[in-house]
């Protein structure tokens, strides 16, 4: 999901994202980001606490192979997706 929103740049350069922004991404008051600089744009990215990660649910379950064998599936079927394209 994505939401943008419209602010100015302060005076001395601050950009305070709206509420709803924060709320979206999740970032608070207090906590750390990653600021990432390209040609016109900037994207934030918020550093989770262990705490933050570790309550996180599981991206993936089940064995090291099985999880390999998925990763392989999906690597085939972007390959073939991009060779259709082309």
């Amino acid at each position: 999901m994505t939401t943008q929103d419209k602010t100015i740049v302060g005076k001395k350069g601050e950009i305070l994202p709206k509420k709803p922004l924060r709320e979206i991404s999740g970032i608070n008051p207090g906590d750390e980001v990653i600021i990432e600089a390209h040609q016109g744009e900037l994207i934030i990215k918020k550093i989770f606490s262990v705490e933050e990660a570790l309550a996180m649910p599981p991206i993936s379950s089940g064995t090291a192979e099985s999880i390999e064998a998925d990763i392989k599936e999906e690597r085939e079927y972007q390959e073939k997706l991009t060779n259709e394209e082309h």
